[in-house]
């Protein structure tokens, strides 16, 4: 077992909100909540929302992607880290930066915004998540999408997807 197979990395623009959260930190076992978005980590009005609204008994941190990536080698020594991403740019750098690859990434939600294009029900893309998406399959890490634990019964594989895909 890998120190990858402590970290759970899901792509989800709400970050920690109600039962999504926790349905996937029961599922995934973990046992700290990361949110990793260099916006909330410098606002403190964004970061005391985000630690408010995590399930009870969960430890809870609010970091920028510089940040995590620099500790998340020594943390997933004694945590199973469920790390909320809001977009693909961001994940990519991480991985990059903390030389810790994960066998899978789950995109949940990404809402719809001018210049992105729906390629999954709840998962919206642009070009730089894009081009992101496809580094991350090229590195050999799987894109799996999936909202619910149970919904779809099983998570669908992106990657047929994301290739065909052209902005």
């Amino acid at each position: 077992m890998s120190l990858a197979d402590n970290l759970f990395i899901r792509i989800d623009d709400r970050f920690i909100h109600g039962q999504v959260t926790a349905a996937w930190t029961k599922k995934f076992g973990a046992t700290a909540i990361w949110v990793v978005n260099d916006k909330i980590a410098k606002n403190p009005a964004l970061k005391q929302l985000q630690l408010m609204l995590a399930p009870p008994g969960v430890h809870v941190e609010v970091l920028t992607v510089d940040e995590a990536a620099s500790k998340v080698k020594n943390a997933l020594n004694n945590h199973k880290i469920l790390a909320l991403f809001e977009n693909p740019v961001d994940v990519l750098k991480f991985v990059e930066s903390s030389g810790v690859k994960p066998s899978f990434v789950q995109l949940g939600q990404m809402g719809h915004r001018p210049g992105r294009v729906k390629v999954e029900k709840t998962f919206d893309i642009g070009p730089e998540d894009h081009k992101a998406l496809l580094k991350l399959l090229d590195m050999g890490i799987k894109l799996l999408y999936q909202q619910l634990p149970d919904f779809p019964p099983k998570p669908i594989d992106m990657e047929e997807k994301l290739r065909k895909l052209s902005f």
